[in-house]
């Protein structure tokens, strides 16, 4: 049994001076906002996302293990897995408990008592959303018996959302982070040229999914990857179903792919639209939208641009008013994060300013005679002190296979 993190028996992993950039950072927030103590109960919702928080602080969490952890202001971290002891991303800290698998409340309510913690205030990780952390989440994504637990255990203490601090936290990136932000995108371009390997007319949907995962594995991906998944006929195709279907791809189907390429619990997610069989002139012409409607909006994606005139960017018509491309983008790292661009933006949400080091999959889609679907570009970019930068490298193009 291992007994010592190595890097011998490890996943990718962040340096010491990142655990303390965040932890510094993190801290610094917690006394200007009178927060004591973060716990984050078990949570691996939306994909494993809604664990982003406990693994921003400890990097633990992997495949989709619960992960609870304890963070003081002041003093020793501590987590806890379902076993005890050295996990591959554990070299940050050694203090590693066993939980039983949904009983976070009390393992937080006995790390406290042991800390002698009575009346204090304590912030509890994705209990509410906001434009920066848990954004898929309306309501929060904490389990409500877990908070009752704590609540009960300490009718003094203040109970309050740490989706503030932290997504004030997670917002702005460090260079380690939007180096695993890259290494993701690779993980994905190796997936997509997969899908553009395998998929034709005849090939079952499984099969080429099958293929997909493999390549995301082979690439040195985290598991679980979410691959967005809308095939079938063009004008009416199964939408969004995040998996394939039993049906073997035939030709004049469209496929669009969202590819989450993981790297050490990272999340880079490029999209892509593929014509299976040679594609129709509409097809052909909404993807020119949508490359139009990226490039548009990577030109403006500066420090200082609010999403207001992002959206703006990355609305093209054409096509002689039959197409319309509309920017869509959202904040990923470790989870959910934004603000995102769905169409259904707040006020204050679209006065959000862009800052150096925030990064977005950005991803426009197509409209044509108001049917979706006729072409989606997407890649990771981050935005630079002079401008956006692109994650990935492969070329804006239609794929057709044939």
């Amino acid at each position: 049994m291992v007994e010592v993190w190595t890097p011998d028996w490890s996943n990718a992993v962040f340096s010491i001076d990142e655990r303390d950039r965040r932890w510094a950072n993190v801290r610094k927030l917690m006394s200007r906002d009178g927060i004591d103590v973060i716990a984050c109960l078990h949570c691996t919702s939306g994909h494993d996302r809604g664990d982003a928080d406990a693994r921003y602080l400890t990097q633990l969490g992997e495949n989709c293990e619960e992960a609870v952890v304890y963070f003081p202001v002041e003093g020793d971290v501590t987590a806890w897995h379902t076993r005890p002891g050295v996990w591959p991303s554990s070299n940050w800290f050694t203090d590693i408990r066993r939980a039983q698998r949904g009983a976070s409340g009390g393992a937080i309510t006995d790390r406290l008592h042991e800390a002698n913690f009575s009346d204090g205030t304590i912030a509890i990780a994705g209990l509410t959303s906001s434009d920066f952390a848990h954004t898929r989440a309306a309501e929060g994504e904490v389990n409500w018996a877990s908070v009752e637990m704590v609540k009960a255990a300490f009718p003094n203490a203040k109970i309050v959302s740490a989706t503030p601090i932290l997504g004030e936290a997670r917002y702005v990136k460090s260079e380690e982070e939007i180096d695993f932000l890259r290494r993701g995108a690779e993980v994905a371009e190796r997936t997509i040229q997969a899908t553009r390997q395998y998929a034709r007319a005849g090939v079952p949907e499984r099969e080429v999914f099958a293929e997909m995962l493999r390549a995301n594995a082979a690439a040195g991906g985290s598991f679980p990857p979410m691959f967005g998944w809308i095939s079938g006929p063009l004008n009416h195709p199964y939408h969004r179903i995040e998996q394939p279907s039993f049906r073997r791809f035939q030709t004049g189907d469209v496929l669009v792919n969202e590819v989450e390429g993981r790297w050490g619990g990272y999340i880079a997610q490029l999209d892509q639209t593929y014509s299976i069989g040679p594609a129709p002139q509409d097809l052909r012409d909404g993807m020119n939208l949508a490359i139009e409607s990226f490039n548009q909006a990577l030109e403006v994606m500066k420090p200082g641009v609010t999403f207001r005139e992002l959206t703006h960017a990355g609305d093209v018509k054409g096509m002689g008013g039959r197409g319309m491309a509309r920017l869509h983008m959202h904040g990923r790292g470790t989870g959910d994060e934004g603000p995102q661009i769905t169409g259904h933006e707040t006020e204050e949400t679209l006065a959000v300013e862009l800052k150096v080091g925030v990064s977005f999959a950005v991803k426009p889609s197509v409209f044509v005679d108001g049917k979706s679907d006729y072409g989606r570009w997407g890649d990771t970019v981050v935005v630079r002190e002079h401008g956006a930068e692109r994650l990935g490298t492969r070329t804006q193009e239609l794929y057709e296979l044939i």
